[in-house]
Order: structure tokens, then C-alpha cells, then sequence
């Protein structure tokens, strides 16, 4: 069993209310390989959302593009994604890359301007520290 982002399993739970299928993930997930997990969705948050980034590291800040702070969130969504990875005793993860939650290894800068720069988002980093493998949906290679 892995951790899969919904969004890529074909959950409509991206911030713009759709999904980022990747058929691979769905079906895994219909083979029963996976365990769902959306943080943000898991914070509280609603889909769709306005589009949010990571806007500082100290300390660390995730807002919207209108100005609204949704560290809270964030930061709760991830530790409950993280519970549940932890219960189904999970080790690997395919998040959605650049992601302010997910994203791992490029990230958006911060300045709603499209800029892609090197960074982990939110539920990447915890997964990161808690010693589960993290992959994006692109280089993700399963285990034969």
C-alpha cells in the first residue's frame, strides 16, 4: 500500500474543484493499492478554493491569492493526512508536485507569479521528517 493524493486518483479536490487524474493512480486505487489522502480538504479547507502558497518559512506562512492566512489549516490537514498514513503503517507517498501542501522538490514561490522554485510543501515536509519516501506523480516508479 502507498499514499496517493486524491486529486491524481481522479478526485475532484484540486483548489479548482477538479482533478489531476493520472490513470496509473486510479487504478491502483481501484485495486485496492492506495490510501487517499487530500490535506488541504483534511484541514478543513473547501474545493474549490482560492489558490494558495507558501509566503514565508519563518515562520511558516501559507496564504491565499486575496489574502487570507490558512496556515492553520494547512498545518491541521497535514497532520491529520499524517495520522493517517501512520495508521495503515504507509512508507511512500505520490503527492501532487508543486503543491503548497504536497508539492516535493518545487514548489511555487510565494508570489502568486507562476515561479517554480526548489521546496517542499506543507504535508511534504512531514512526511519527509517522519521518514516516508515522498514522489511527485511524474517520477514515481512502482516497486516490481
Amino acid at each position: 500500500m502507498i499514499g496517493v493524493s486524491r486529486c491524481l486518483c481522479g478526485d475532484c479536490c484540486s483548489y479548482r474543484g477538479d482533478s489531476n487524474l493520472r490513470e496509473r493512480f486510479k487504478l491502483m486505487d481501484e485495486e485496492g493499492k492506495v490510501v487517499k489522502i487530500c490535506p488541504e480538504v483534511m484541514g478543513g479547507l473547501p474545493t474549490p478554493r482560492v489558490p494558495a502558497e507558501i509566503v514565508s518559512e519563518m515562520p511558516l506562512t501559507v496564504m491565499t491569492k486575496d489574502g487570507h492566512d490558512v496556515t492553520k489549516e494547512f498545518v491541521m490537514g497535514a497532520r491529520v493526512a499524517l495520522a493517517i498514513l501512520k495508521m495503515h503503517h504507509i512508507k511512500t507517498v505520490v503527492l501532487k508536485s508543486r503543491s503548497p501542501s504536497c508539492g516535493c522538490g518545487a514548489i511555487y514561490d510565494g508570489t502568486f507569479s507562476s515561479t517554480i522554485i526548489n521546496g517542499n510543501g506543507v504535508f511534504a515536509r512531514m512526511c519527509l521528517k517522519e521518514g516516508i519516501t515522498v514522489y511527485n506523480e511524474d517520477n514515481y516508479v512502482e516497486d516490481i
